[in-house]
């Protein structure tokens, strides 16, 4: 996420060129256009990647080695949201026009398997 998907919230001056370079690379690579014109709302995506996924995995892990109460419920929000910004992109991706099926398909095996989590995680959750 830090490293491809937030790079346009960084100030231009703080942007470490690791980034940028791993960023160009994977725009060149999958021809992701949610990273070269994406829709209005992927923006909103990016912010919740940067101020909910990114400090709830650094709260989670702690909280996985503590046992603490609140995880599960915390995971659970998480795969519900993870799953449905997933699920959305996906569709998006598979409507794009001018892609190969292999494109298509190189972009689901980079998007798909966070659907795949989030179900794991509600599944294991259910089964509590």
């Amino acid at each position: 996420m830090p490293v491809v998907d937030l790079v346009p919230l960084y100030p231009t001056a703080i942007s470490p060129q690791i980034t940028v370079d791993i960023r160009t690379w994977y725009i060149a690579t999958y021809k992701d256009r949610f990273f070269t014109n994406p829709p209005a709302w992927f923006k909103t995506y990016m912010l919740l990647e940067a101020f909910y996924h990114i400090p709830l995995s650094l709260w989670a892990v702690p909280a996985l080695l503590r046992d603490d109460a609140l995880l599960p419920l915390h995971l659970m929000v998480w795969a519900c949201e993870t799953m449905l910004t997933t699920l959305t992109c996906v569709v998006e991706a598979m409507s794009w026009e001018g892609f190969t099926v292999q494109e298509k398909v190189a972009l689901a095996q980079l998007y798909v398997p966070y659907l795949l989590l989030g179900s794991l995680f509600l599944n294991s959750l259910a089964r509590r």
